[in-house]
């Protein structure tokens, strides 16, 4: 085997290598991206309840609230 063709042969070993690791690391942010997706909608449903729940008590609040008393 000549220099020339030892030098494309790793050449193209690096090449795959790091198109490899690319390619690992792609996997990874996708998996990320999808469970933080998952995530975000599971806030958005907590965010909806506590939304309800704190006007719930907002009006049993302003139910039971005394009236002002008159002098």
């Amino acid at each position: 085997m000549s220099g020339a063709e030892l030098l494309l042969s790793l050449a193209g070993v690096v090449t795959m290598m790091l198109l490899s690791v690319i390619a690992y690391f792609l996997k990874l942010l996708i998996d990320d991206t999808r469970q933080l997706s998952t995530e975000v909608a599971k806030l958005k449903e907590l965010f909806y309840r506590l939304e309800a729940e704190q006007a719930l008590l907002k009006n049993v609040m302003q139910r039971t609230r005394s009236p002002p008393s008159r002098k």
